[in-house]
């Protein structure tokens, strides 16, 4: 068995860069033993593997390897060991359920797109039938570019006058939705109430968006009409670069009786 062993034996040995093994010796982390005098090689003393293999595993475990240096390795013992390895885990868990939620988001939105596309027909004006559907609250829209929500999930805008405020669309795409309503209080998010839309489709940037809800209500004046518009993004600027070629659905509440539109009040 050698005693020691050069950088490039270091290096195959553990399958690391060269450059990775001069870093740790210029932080510090892990000094060879020796270094020539005449050409500046370093050789590692044997048992030093035990050591760089601590810090492999260490630094897979998510620690950097400023907390492996200035803290771990000075500290490791068994208790100090399990006690990390636990608040390790538990940031790692945390980790992994949030990337978790930001892909079921994600699942979301491409559900969400592919689903309603194909039905897109620029000239239909008719009326649909929903569910309750379950939305976060964004606000106005000086508040939505600091919202993670408006990132992940399907835009939806409501219109009324000339104010307007955002939300980002809970999309039910079966496991995906049923998986976030059991992980948070649906009870607090804001409902758009279940009945009968006027629906139709703008294609194109939002600034011209409010014609097209004008187009649509006139196409059935004998409808109880909302004063309220509710705006699904179906392609926008996260999947499209072209403003002209945005399309938004156009979702206007036909009043079913008082109750109902006391409801829509609420949104």
């Amino acid at each position: 068995m050698k005693e020691t062993l050069s950088i490039g034996e270091i290096s195959a040995l553990f399958h690391l860069n060269v450059q990775t093994l001069i870093y740790y010796d210029s932080i510090g982390l892990l000094v060879p033993a020796e270094r020539n005098p005449m050409n500046g090689y370093r050789r590692y003393r044997f048992d030093q593997i035990y050591k760089l293999a601590a810090i492999r595993y260490l630094h897979r475990l998510g620690y950097s390897l400023k907390e492996i240096h200035s803290s771990y390795l000075e500290s490791c013992d068994i208790n100090f060991t399990l006690e990390q390895l636990k608040k390790q885990s538990c940031i790692l868990r945390e980790k992994a359920e949030n990337l978790l939620n930001t892909d079921r988001a994600i699942q979301q939105k491409i559900h969400f797109i592919e689903q309603e596309l194909p039905n897109v027909d620029m000239e239909r004006v008719s009326i649909k039938e929903f569910p309750e559907r379950h939305y976060f609250a964004i606000g106005g829209e000086e508040l939505l570019y600091g919202d993670d929500s408006f990132y992940l999930n399907p835009t939806v805008v409501f219109y009324k006058d000339d104010s307007k405020y955002f939300g980002a669309y809970l999309f039910d795409d079966g496991e995906n939705f049923n998986l976030q309503k059991e992980r948070a209080d649906f009870l607090r998010f804001p409902v758009i109430p279940a009945g009968s839309f006027l629906c139709g489709y703008h294609q194109g940037a939002y600034e011209h968006i409010r014609e097209s809800a004008c187009r649509i209500r006139d196409a059935r004046k004998d409808l109880d009409l909302s004063d309220i518009t509710i705006n699904f993004n179906i392609i926008d600027q996260f999947v499209e670069r072209d403003s002209k070629s945005y399309i938004t659905e156009v979702q206007i509440p036909i009043i079913e009786n008082e109750e109902h539109r006391a409801r829509l009040l609420c949104l």
